[in-house]
């Protein structure tokens, strides 16, 4: 076979230009669903502030624990009289005793003068009876902290279940565009043929001109599967916490397998290790925990304690005094408050258990129902996959049949559109699958790393 020398020269002057797009296409990136679902579960924005909230509950645990140590309190003051002060005691004025006399002996002035004076209290106190309710405060606080952590799971399973849904959301649209572009290719054929038909006056006018009218209704649809490709792409982007502008490609979306699940096993699953049922559980424990720190308020608060106290510059008083006791503080009389309180928080109790039985309920029907979307998209699938190899035999035949000429070249190139068609279709029927999967996997709330 001879090569025309313009042609040679053409390719030489392609060749540098080939070499230098060829890195250009090998720095995409090539984005697998597992990457994408790791690099979400790490770098998430929106995971990150639902750990933080977990170390704030940490640090909640924290202060609760410290209210079971000893309190210190320490106070100080520094003033001055702005007029002196002046004390007169008569002779007598405390008493006349035998063999001592009148006390103070004669008419006595006793004068503060304006001067800086100086008053500092320490205190040192720990608390007994109220230790029980700071231990159920402290349970509590420990409550909380398995909320945010069962929250944070809950925060990753929906991450992840989006990350699922827009990377088959991706591949859906590109193999949408994938036909679009075979529908393009055929439209472009038919238009060149009939224009040639047109002007041989063996062809209508106004076939070639609905032609060129489909034509450009292709184009336009692949202006807006192109809009929606780099749309979702930069969705995902912000989804894994990275820049949204970052281009990458997708994988093939897998083929499928026989699947055998046991709806009976994924629904104790689900009763066991949902993390919004675990929230609800622990709601209702920590409503139990409020209602007794509620109860225990009848007790009486008995704190033992030390106090030291040191006067400066005041002559009529001690300098220092230092004391030990015991405090006792209780409210004997409250005219049914603590009553209605505790009232109150039980009907709390009850309604976050009747909230727990309501939400077991709930996650059986979702999974029930996201079991009967995957069987059903299943048995879609394999009508597509049917579907799909009866175009191809078509095809296969209708090309056969060119090659001998006994076949109208249109009428291949309408075969290979409809192949087209019919793979997308089976794309759309797989990822209709997967993206059930998911929905299946977010129901029974496993997980990511399974």
């Amino acid at each position: 076979m001879k090569i025309h020398p313009v042609t040679t020269f053409i390719l030489v002057l392609l060749a540098p230009v080939a070499a230098m797009a060829q890195p250009a296409r090998a720095a995409i990136e090539t984005l697998s669903l597992d990457a994408a679902v790791r690099m979400a579960v790490e770098h998430n924005r929106q995971i990150q502030t639902a750990r933080l909230e977990v170390d704030k509950a940490d640090a909640d645990v924290a202060i609760s624990r410290t209210k079971r140590l000893p309190t210190f309190d320490v106070e100080a003051k520094a003033s001055q009289l702005l007029t002196p002060v002046d004390f007169a005691f008569p002779a007598g004025a405390f008493g006349t005793f035998a063999g001592v006399g009148p006390i103070p002996a004669v008419d006595t002035n006793v004068s503060v003068p304006r001067q800086p004076i100086y008053y500092v209290s320490s205190q040192i106190a720990q608390p007994l009876t109220q230790l029980f309710r700071i231990n159920l405060g402290v349970r509590a606080a420990e409550t909380a902290r398995e909320i945010e952590t069962q929250k944070v799971k809950a925060q990753r399973l929906a991450i992840v279940n989006n990350v699922k849904q827009l990377y088959f959301a991706i591949l859906q649209t590109r193999s949408a565009l994938v036909a679009n572009e075979e529908a393009i290719e055929l439209y472009r054929e038919l238009d060149r043929t009939l224009t040639v038909r047109v002007a041989q006056k063996v062809a209508l006018r106004g076939d070639a001109l609905d032609v060129q009218y489909r034509l450009a209704q292709e184009q336009l649809t692949r202006i807006s599967h192109e809009n929606t490709l780099a749309s979702r792409k930069e969705q995902l982007n912000q989804l894994l916490g990275r820049d949204v502008r970052t281009a990458f490609d997708v994988d093939e979306a897998a083929r499928v397998s026989v699947l055998d699940i046991d709806l009976d096993a994924a629904q104790r699953r689900a009763l066991a290790e949902r993390p919004d049922l675990q929230q609800a559980r622990l709601a209702l424990k920590q409503a139990e925990l409020d209602r007794r720190i509620k109860h225990a308020e009848r007790i009486p608060d008995v704190s033992v304690g030390v106090s030291y106290t040191s006067n400066f510059n005041i002559d009529i008083m001690p300098k220092n005094l230092a004391s030990f006791g015991v405090q006792v503080k209780w409210e004997p009389f409250d005219w049914g408050r603590k009553r209605n309180e505790l009232t109150s928080k039980a009907h709390t109790v009850d309604q976050a258990r009747l909230g727990v039985r309501d939400l077991e309920d709930r996650v059986v029907l979702e999974i029930n129902s996201a079991f009967r979307t995957l069987t059903e998209r299943r048995a879609f699938l394999a009508v597509a996959e049917m579907a799909q190899g009866t175009a191809r035999e078509k095809l296969r035949v209708k090309t056969t049949q060119y090659q001998v000429q006994t076949a109208l070249l249109p009428d291949v190139l309408q075969l290979r559109a409809e192949l087209a068609a019919t793979d997308d279709r089976y794309q759309q029927a797989l990822l209709g699958f997967w993206t059930a999967k998911a929905n299946f996997d977010n129901a029974v709330g496993e997980e990511v790393s399974r």
